[in-house]
């Protein structure tokens, strides 16, 4: 386990879990990074578990160990377990995240075909959603998501399942000739993933989009609904919370919006309340001004 420690919040950090196959050399990417003065703003932790397949042994155990200060602390956990299998890009996370992996999918070239990204080939592959829901206890991504309610995500290319899974095929040999010729996926996969990470690590507001999860939670609520429809039983309750939900997300998008905005009041000059910074900002300056001229004349020391 290693540590990218941060520059600025103490307080916050997220974790990596990775196949050495492919993340080897992302880690050593990161690496370079920060022996050219780059820090990430949050800690970025990375991972390698042990026992996965007794139980995911490893992960659960230091979750549980570390428990209070993950629940406290941690802000994402990004699992890659099967990275490449074949063709075809497939991610799972919890939808807080969904925006982001798309946006980086947009940035990645497909590897089997350089005329589109992978974001192209993801959407053109699927008539139902996108982005799966990560649930079960699969891989090392369960005692974050399910004991401290950790965001998480999952990525791979090709099927689950296939066909030499956890044989004594399942090998460098197989990848380097059926899996993965010329490792094209497995340098996208970890674009894609590098990209997720430097965004959780260095932008100043977290990139989570909470009316995801609003939208998702009410379209199960109302399948659950139109599926007992006939038991007499009122989802009010959860529906009247569900509205509190987007309401609660809506409010950290426009606190968001005005942060932005008083930091730098000239990326929004459309509404009276930008023209208001502007002209506080010009006040300011203005007493700067005087103040530097009362010290050449004399007048203030």
């Amino acid at each position: 386990m290693h540590k990218l420690k941060h520059t600025i919040n103490a307080a916050w950090f997220y974790m990596m879990s990775f196949c050495m196959d492919i993340w080897g050399g992302r880690s050593q990417q990161l690496w370079k990074l920060q022996k050219q003065g780059w820090k990430p703003r949050r800690t970025i932790i990375l991972c390698n578990w042990d026992a996965e397949e007794y139980g995911l042994i490893g992960s659960t155990e230091w979750v549980e160990e570390n428990r209070e200060l993950l629940a406290t602390r941690a802000v994402a956990y990004l699992n890659v377990d099967s990275a490449v299998s074949g063709p075809g890009f497939h991610a799972s996370a919890t939808p807080q995240l969904d925006d982001l992996l798309k946006q980086a999918a947009q940035q990645v070239q497909d590897p089997d075909n350089s005329s589109q990204t992978i974001y192209e080939q993801w959407a053109g592959s699927t008539d139902s959603s996108m982005i799966g829901r990560l649930g079960g206890v699969g891989s090392d991504h369960a005692a974050f998501l399910q004991h401290i309610g950790a965001p998480a995500a999952d990525m791979c290319f090709g099927e689950a399942g296939f066909p030499v899974y956890h044989s004594m095929y399942d090998d460098y040999t197989w990848t380097e000739n059926f899996g993965d010729p010329m490792f094209k996926r497995n340098i996208a996969a970890a674009s894609v993933w590098g990209l997720v990470a430097l965004r959780l690590a260095d932008e100043e507001f977290l990139p989570f989009n909470y009316h995801s999860y609003t939208f998702e939670i009410q379209r199960l609520a109302e399948d659950l609904e139109n599926e007992i429809s006939d038991k007499g039983i009122t989802f009010s309750p959860l529906f009247k919370s569900i509205e509190e939900l987007a309401k609660a997300a809506s409010n950290i998008d426009n606190q968001k919006k005005k942060l932005k905005i008083k930091q730098d009041p000239f990326l929004n000059l459309n509404n009276a309340e930008s023209w208001d910074l502007v002209q506080h900002e010009d006040w300011r300056v203005s007493r700067a001004v005087r103040h530097a001229s009362l010290v050449l004349n004399g007048k203030l020391t």
